[in-house]
């Protein structure tokens, strides 16, 4: 307040306390008008005050945990999860830009709300009038309540998350198992198959050999005269076996060499195969570890608002009435609060503002019929300096004027003394 409302008969100030100065910034009040105000006004807006910081405090306690839920490693399942400091600085410091956001707002809702009627009476009007400003506060009162009713249920929330996080981890290893499982059933068959190839080939040599050695035997047989023609030496039949025992050498020595050709890839392919089903087991490590990664990210904000109502019952809706109620009561009580001193000071301050400034505020006048006429808003000084520009401007056109007439009486004057200024003899156009 200055000095010129001092003589305006406002009445003297009180002494009021940090605090209480404090609370009536919070209610959006002017606190040199409240100083001159009974102390009934001034308990008024200490109410709600403290009703709109203790909101901005629950929503730096709620925007804390929640940013620290939303931020903290998720190294651990939810029993077993310590406390990250550098987390907690940083949840802080978000914490209270969160609930300077919601303060500013909350002190502009409460400021803006008005005094309704005047009377301690919800109307339907005012009602309606504050549905805006209602629907803000409830937007802002859910958005604080979900992390504090977590943050209450905290025990048995942490009991259950663990619970699901063990649960999603065996599903998780489960369904790895299953596809680590099926390919290396499938690598097996083919190792299988390919070795069984190899196996039925080698028995194939196996058996031609065995059967070259019997040869080599009945030839060696021949040569001593053992066998059925008992002619020993080198004869006739002793060659044909001879030839015999060769040809089996020759085409043996053929096949296993075509053979080397054709089953090279397949014993390449069955390597290959072999060091997949060793690789399986690394794959098999890496998404078990993949999965229990996953698991405990299970641990969000969302899934704890979900497992809060799951197991909560009733407790999360009570805790959300109440800041709801919390959050809106300021907007209420405005509307409730019975018409004070400070009001009308309030209202007399704005209006010498107005008188300063020359601005008359809409209102109803008694015309002379004795009916009420609706009187528009009316700024004077405004209309002060339109008055000023429009009288500037007819005088100066007034003033045109004249200037125009003289020349005009002046130009006529010296065309009768010198006509022949202006006409040439034959050439009929003027001259200026």
């Amino acid at each position: 307040m200055t000095n010129d409302d001092l003589h305006l008969g406002l009445p003297q100030p009180t002494r009021a306390s940090l605090l209480s100065r404090a609370l009536w910034f919070c209610a959006g009040a002017d606190a040199s008008l409240l100083v001159r105000c009974p102390n009934s006004d001034q308990v008024k807006y200490q109410g709600i005050g403290g009703t709109v910081l203790a909101t901005a405090v629950l929503a730096f306690s709620s925007g804390s945990y929640a940013f620290y839920t939303v931020f903290c490693p998720k190294a651990d399942t939810a029993l077993s999860q310590a406390v990250d400091v550098p987390t907690v600085v940083q949840a802080v410091l978000a914490g209270l830009v969160w609930s300077l956001i919601i303060f500013n707002i909350d002190r502009f809702i409460v400021s803006s709300t008005g005094k309704g009627d005047g009377t301690d009476a919800i109307t339907w009007g005012e009602f309606t009038k504050a549905i805006p400003r209602i629907i803000m506060a409830l937007i802002i009162g859910v958005c604080i309540s979900a992390p504090l009713e977590i943050r209450v249920l905290k025990p048995e929330i942490d009991a259950q998350l663990e619970l699901e996080q063990n649960e999603y981890l065996g599903r998780l290893n489960a369904h790895s198992d299953r596809m680590i499982e099926a390919r290396r059933q499938e690598l097996r068959k083919r190792t299988a198959e390919a070795q069984q190839r190899l196996d039925d080939r080698g028995s194939y040599f196996e058996k031609r050999r065995l059967e070259i050695k019997e040869q080599r035997r009945l030839l060696e047989l021949e040569a001593e005269g053992l066998t059925s023609t008992h002619h020993a030496g080198r004869g006739p039949a002793w060659q044909d076996k001879k030839e015999t025992l060769d040809k089996m050498e020759q085409e043996l020595v053929a096949d296993r060499a075509h053979d080397k050709e054709k089953q090279a890839p397949l014993e390449q392919d069955q390597a290959t195969w072999k060091h997949e089903l060793e690789a399986l087991d690394q794959e098999l490590a890496a998404a078990r570890a993949s999965n229990l990664k996953q698991a405990r990210h299970l641990d969000g904000l969302l899934k704890r608002i979900q497992i809060s109502h799951e197991i909560g019952g009733g407790v999360p809706w009570w805790i959300m009435l109440l800041l709801l109620a919390i959050e809106t009561g300021p907007i209420f009580f405005k509307m409730m609060l019975v018409r004070g001193a400070y009001d009308y000071l309030d209202e007399n301050v704005k209006r010498l503002a107005s008188a300063r400034t020359g601005v008359q505020a809409l209102g109803y006048v008694f015309t002379t019929d004795g009916n009420l006429e609706l009187q528009d808003d009316r700024f004077h000084q405004a209309e002060a300096a339109l008055a000023h520009e429009l009288e500037r401007l007819k005088v100066q056109s007034e003033l045109t004027r004249e200037v125009h007439q003289r020349f005009q009486t002046q130009a006529k004057a010296d065309i009768a003394a010198h006509p022949e200024k202006y006409v040439q003899p034959g050439d009929g156009r003027g001259q200026s």
